[in-house]
Parts: structure tokens; C-alpha cells; sequence
């Protein structure tokens, strides 16, 4: 799977950003909550002291249902256009970073880096995947993988990138498991999913 250019992936965030209408807060947190279930962990509990970094957060972030948190970094490209819901992040505490994770130097390791459902809108997958490795601890992922039945997913405007397994485990080893898309039926990934806890070392 190859980079795209900036100018390509500018197109895909136009195109995401024009395609990306519900910021309810309520219907972020009940896909987070699946997220969370699934991973084996408790928003409320289970960061206490940690510094997080969710990565292409979207407009509503996971961290903004964590508690005890050190820091906590969203990154988002598109938050400087959804002015309403960056203020309610930095109100909640949450840092927001709207720029592509590429480009940020990240100069600590931090304790986790998140990825739920981001790696289709990247620059580069590939790098994403190696930079959260280096630069954390723990890496968190629930990303989109397929449409069920042996589907792939497919590529278009605001998703230039077709994800598979095997992207995961050719970098970071086989540490996952495959959610079936629609076993959650309501506000969730109807697409087949990789997701798991990568742990360095």
C-alpha cells in the first residue's frame, strides 16, 4: 500500500468533512462504548495517569469519555472547521492537534495511541502504524478492514486507502482479532474490523 500525496490526501479531507454530518456526542459515546467493550477496557478506570494520543479523532474523540488521564491529545486535521465541537474538546480538558499525524514530532513517548477507524482518511498507513509503535508504549485499534462475506473495502473521494488484515500484521504482528461486522446492529461498524492491544516489546 503506497502514500498518497498531500494534494490527494487535501481532496480526501474536503471530501470527508463534506461527507461527515453527525457530531452528536451521544452517538459518538455509544460507538465508543462498543469500542472500549470490545478492547477489554474502562474509559473511567483504566488511564489513570496516562498520556494518550487518539489519532484522527473526528469530531467527538474517545478521550473525551476517559478519566484520570495525565494528557490526553486528539489529533484531527478537520478540527479547525467544526469550531463548536474543538471548543466542547478543550472544554472536556482534551489537547486537540489538527494537523496529520505525519507531520507531528512527537518528542515523549506516550503511554497509549489510539486508532478507531482512521487509517482509510492517511497520508500513510504504513507510517501511522510504525510512528504510533515507536513513539508509544500500548497502541489501541478498531479500524474497518472489510465488507463481510469476504468483501473488501473499497476506496472513493474521502477514503483513498483499502485497509486489510494483513496491512496490520505484516508491521505490528498478528496481535488482533476480527470483529463481523454488524454483530453490534445499532450506531456501529456494519464492516468487518481488525482491532486488539499491540503492547511494545
Amino acid at each position: 500500500m503506497s502514500e498518497i500525496s498531500y494534494e490527494r490526501w487535501q481532496q480526501a479531507q474536503d471530501a470527508e468533512f463534506e461527507e461527515y454530518h453527525d457530531h452528536r456526542v451521544s452517538t459518538a459515546f455509544g460507538g465508543f462504548e462498543n469500542v472500549f467493550k470490545y478492547l477489554g477496557v474502562d474509559p473511567k478506570t483504566d488511564f489513570n495517569d496516562k498520556v494518550i494520543v487518539e489519532v484522527a479523532a473526528g469530531s467527538v474523540p474517545a478521550l473525551m469519555m476517559v478519566e484520570g488521564a495525565k494528557r490526553r491529545v486528539a489529533i484531527e486535521p478537520l478540527m479547525d472547521r467544526w469550531v463548536k465541537q474543538k471548543e466542547a474538546c478543550e472544554a472536556a480538558g482534551v489537547e486537540v492537534v489538527a494537523a496529520p499525524y505525519e507531520h507531528i514530532d512527537i518528542d515523549e513517548e506516550v503511554d497509549e495511541t489510539w486508532l478507531f477507524n482512521c487509517l482509510q482518511h492517511v497520508i500513510s498507513p504504513e507510517d501511522q502504524l510504525k510512528k504510533a509503535m515507536e513513539t508509544s508504549k500500548v497502541v489501541r485499534i478498531f479500524e474497518p478492514i472489510g465488507w463481510g462475506n469476504g468483501q473488501p473495502l473499497t476506496a472513493n473521494a474521502a477514503h483513498p486507502h483499502i485497509i486489510t488484515k494483513e496491512l496490520y500484521t505484516s508491521i505490528m504482528g498478528d496481535f488482533g482479532q476480527v470483529y463481523k461486522g454488524g454483530e453490534v446492529t445499532e450506531n456501529f461498524h456494519q464492516a468487518d474490523c481488525y482491532y486488539g492491544t499491540w503492547v511494545k516489546g
